[in-house]
């Protein structure tokens, strides 16, 4: 575990790296826990996600463009801004994913880093930041609109055909792209509240935990709350209305209501333990700070083995929480895709490639038999040509 980093009697950890005779962490290979499983676990999880996320959302937004008639038409157009958030941050997470130190590390000394960050670094916050919030207030705002149509129907169907509803998209759509910008601006402009790395190996950049908390947070607390508060009076009024809990009822919902409903419960799921995460991060961060600084000056002046503890940084770390939040987040897609999907076309496209395929096997199948027989044929021909010969 120990690595001589020059002369002068200092002794650096393998992941220190020995600068002006101070031994400082090295960007490209300090991880937040002594476990290299953990540290496995997390990347992989990161990868395996971001790729089943990737596959659904391009296969989501491909459907969408076939079936823009219905997918652009208000509200549903909000599903389809969720899934281009999840694809930009996706993206974004690919790409760190190939180089991920040469991309966050502006120096060998993470030290350094951490004063100057990469200018990836701060897009890669901006990213983050700004699709969480972005995809809260989409997934708040559908809701309540879902909740207006189905306890003020009336209403609702008076707005359409006034042609209000446009004038509500336009104040949604202007909101949600909006609200966030502040506290960019601020994170961008203010040295303080700058977008750094914040966890190793390092996955995305943030801002520190109490601009973290008050920006990210807090609003998605918040919009979460309430978005929860009005789907649950959404579905106790459809339960009265139409007894759809109820088994021996024989009132149904739609296809279309169960495919919205379900992108609702998949993003109510998902939101409730990114928050959950998130929160817990934003919590334990000065402690976590104040933890790795420590560490840091334990191992400045050279290692010695059992003098440095670092267990309270690995207590802190949650390598699985990240890695459910990853899975979690590769499900999502999906939902929007079953709502996106027309699953009777679809069923009928499966039919016709299952009959095509029959026909290739069978004609294949015809072919193989039919070669034998041409074969003994010629070979028949060929005998009796040389008897006449003869």
């Amino acid at each position: 575990m120990n690595d001589t980093n020059g002369t002068d009697g200092i002794v650096c950890r393998e992941d220190f790296v020995k600068i002006d005779l101070i031994c400082e962490p090295r960007c490209d290979s300090f991880e937040q826990t002594s476990s290299r499983l953990d540290s496995q676990i997390l990347i992989y999880s990161e990868f395996v996600a971001t790729s089943i996320a990737l596959t659904f959302c391009i296969v989501a937004i491909i459907v969408a463009v076939k079936e823009y008639k219905i997918l652009l038409a208000y509200p549903s157009v909000l599903v389809l801004f969720q899934v281009i958030d999840i694809t930009v941050l996706v993206i974004v997470l690919v790409i760190a994913a190939i180089d991920r130190y040469g991309l966050y590390c502006s120096s060998v000394s993470l030290l350094e880093t951490l004063k100057n960050p990469t200018p990836f670094c701060k897009f890669s916050g901006v990213t983050i930041y700004y699709t969480f919030v972005n995809m809260a207030l989409w997934w708040f705002f559908h809701v309540a609109i879902f909740f207006h149509k189905v306890l003020f129907p009336f209403q609702a169907n008076r707005f359409e055909k006034l042609g209000r509803n446009k004038y509500i998209f336009a104040t949604v759509t202007i909101l949600s792209i909006l609200l966030p910008l502040p506290a960019v601006i601020i994170c961008l402009t203010v040295d303080k509240f700058k977008y750094n790395v914040r966890h190793f190996p390092t996955n995305l950049c943030s801002s520190r935990g109490d601009m973290r908390f008050y920006s990210m947070t807090l609003p998605m607390d918040v919009l979460f709350a309430a978005g929860v508060i009005i789907l649950i009076i959404v579905l106790w009024t459809m339960r009265k209305k139409t007894n759809f809990l109820n088994k021996e009822s024989h009132t149904k919902l739609s296809t279309a209501e169960k495919k919205i409903l379900l992108v609702f419960i998949i993003f109510t799921i998902f939101g409730a333990f990114t928050i959950g995460h998130e929160s817990s991060t934003d919590a334990t961060s000065d402690k976590f700070e104040a933890a790795l600084q420590e560490y840091f000056e334990c191992e400045a002046f050279g290692h010695i083995p059992g003098k440095c503890d670092r267990g309270t940084i690995e207590k802190i770390s949650k390598p699985y929480f990240s890695a459910i939040a990853y899975i979690l987040m590769s499900l999502t897609p999906l939902g929007i895709l079953n709502f996106i999907l027309k699953w009777s076309s679809v069923k009928n496209v499966g039919n016709k490639a299952v009959n095509l395929t029959k026909r290739c096997l069978s004609f294949l199948h015809r072919s193989c038999e039919s070669v034998p027989d041409e074969l003994s044929s010629k070979s028949d021909k060929s005998i009796i040509s040389k008897n006449s010969a003869v």
